[in-house]
């Protein structure tokens, strides 16, 4: 079997499908094979608007009532904000002309685009157009179009924006260590106001320079843009998903963030029912251990070329020394631990929030999750959860970025230029103006060969003490 035959029919599987594009896509095949998409696109993406709005309409009402979306598509979670849908579509075949294929209908991936930038679009704050209509009035298509000031206090977008690391601002296993247009709207976003924050499932405790050594390249970058104090503190790790809480310094080096006492960020957010504040050891060694003992069971039973680890807040099925593990053996792994762990307790479930998840190379079981995350660092940054865009590239049910939906909208890419086109999306409408670095120049920042913008102490500390770092543990190899 070709590995595209072999990828077809494994995506038909259920955990690797999202309910609601795949309704969408099918509504909108009616309109291609009738060769109407031309006249009708437009209608069906607001009949979409409208469903979506009713549902978050019954939800906010708390009647109980299924949607009508609801009941198309079953899985359907929850919507933070009305979604331009008509808007999105528009612009997004104003570009690329869908609607004049004859062949090929709407792919699955075209409906994921036009949602985020729907999302994106959502995110903006009231403007008003320059021609003096209202918003939503006509296609607003772009931030040229509406009188957006460029300033901290009137940033027209979201408060704060999650990431991801792996496959979201970087490539699975790597480092930030390239893509300078990234690394310059990053800043840009934190130059203009707008916290940003890494929610990673990487859990090194709080042994900074591990993180640091990820993301080497944006902090060499953000030191070259001579960030203020107060810059510097908008930007924040949360690593093993919502277990340790860093912040950057003015030395561009990452420093936790106190925990417990006044102003501690576990104390400050053990209110809400999910935080770690509220975990206890006990629990936290049953879920380990029952995780551990699922993950062990399917390695053996499999017979898989890995092994497992047992960090402080995780269990891991790692692939040995140059060995791989096949995606279906790692789905296979993912799903018995979330079995295992809804049987607990008489079949209640897990007291703690986790996150069991396929990992690309790997599989993890971590306690909590990045809803968790997303959710105390919104609270304990006083952002409500309509102000905050969480980006990622695992949306499945076997992915780790999938409990991040249930607190605030999210933006699904696949891969770092994604992002990258994202976050160009956001600034644009955001009203921001600013200039792209020279590339070679930011680049050379970025992978530490540019003399005249390097400590060489500092790339010497992250970088030439150490040749590699295994992803997996933290440990670095000499």
């Amino acid at each position: 079997m070709s590995f595209s035959s072999r990828r077809r029919n494994y995506l038909l599987t259920p955990h690797r499908r999202d309910g609601l594009i795949e309704w969408m896509k099918s509504m909108l095949t009616h309109s291609f094979v009738l060769d109407a998409l031309e006249t009708s696109g437009g209608d069906t993406f607001s009949h979409f608007e409208m469903l979506v709005e009713e549902h978050r309409r019954l939800e906010a009402e708390g009647s109980g009532r299924p949607s009508r979306l609801k009941q198309l598509v079953p899985t359907v979670g929850t919507f933070h904000t009305r979604l331009p849908l008509r808007q999105a579509f528009e612009v997004y075949n104003e570009k690329y002309k869908l609607t004049k294929r004859k062949h090929i209908q709407i792919s699955f991936n075209e409906i994921r685009h036009i949602m985020n930038l729907a999302q994106v679009m959502a995110m903006r704050g009231v403007c008003e157009p320059k021609d003096g209509s209202k918003e939503g009035d006509a296609e607003v298509k772009d931030a040229e179009s509406t009188d957006c000031k460029n300033s901290v206090e009137e940033f027209n977008g979201p408060k704060m924006i999650t990431f991801d690391g792996d496959q979201t601002l970087y490539s699975d296993g790597s480092n930030f260590d390239s893509n300078p247009r990234l690394a310059n709207y990053l800043y840009e976003l934190v130059h203009s106001g707008v916290t940003v924050a890494v929610v990673t499932a990487a859990g090194y405790e709080y042994n900074v320079e591990k993180y640091e050594f990820r993301l080497s390249g944006l902090l060499n970058y953000f030191k070259s843009k001579n960030l203020t104090d107060e810059e510097c503190q908008r930007f924040y790790l949360f690593g093993g998903e919502c277990n340790y809480l860093m912040r950057l310094g003015n030395d561009f080096r990452l420093h936790p963030v106190k925990e417990t006492g006044p102003g501690g960020w576990i104390t400050a957010t053990k209110y809400l029912p999910d935080s770690p504040g509220n975990w206890s050891e006990e629990e936290i060694q049953t879920l380990l251990d029952t995780s551990e003992k699922a993950v062990t069971e399917s390695l053996n039973d499999q017979n898989l070329r890995g092994r497992v680890i047992r960090k402080r807040r995780s269990i891991g099925l790692v692939p040995e020394s140059g060995q791989t593990i096949p995606r279906e053996a790692l789905d296979e792994t993912v799903l018995r631990c979330q079995s295992k762990l809804s049987m607990m307790n008489e079949g209640i479930g897990s007291n703690l929030s986790f996150c069991a998840f396929n990992g690309g190379r790997d599989v993890w079981v971590d306690v909590g999750n990045k809803k968790v995350g997303v959710q105390v660092l919104g609270a304990y940054l006083g952002v409500d959860a309509s102000d905050i865009l969480h980006i990622g590239d695992q949306f499945l049910n076997t992915g780790n970025d999938y409990a991040a939906r249930d607190v605030c909208p999210c933006i699904w890419i696949t891969s770092p230029d994604e992002t990258t086109y994202i976050l160009k999306r956001i600034l644009k409408l955001s009203g921001v103006e600013y200039e792209l670095d020279n590339e070679k120049v930011a680049a050379g920042i970025l992978s530490g060969n540019t003399a005249s913008m390097v400590d060489f102490a500092e790339l010497d500390r992250r970088t030439t003490a150490v040749k590699e770092m295994d992803v997996f543990t933290g440990d670095f190899k000499k």
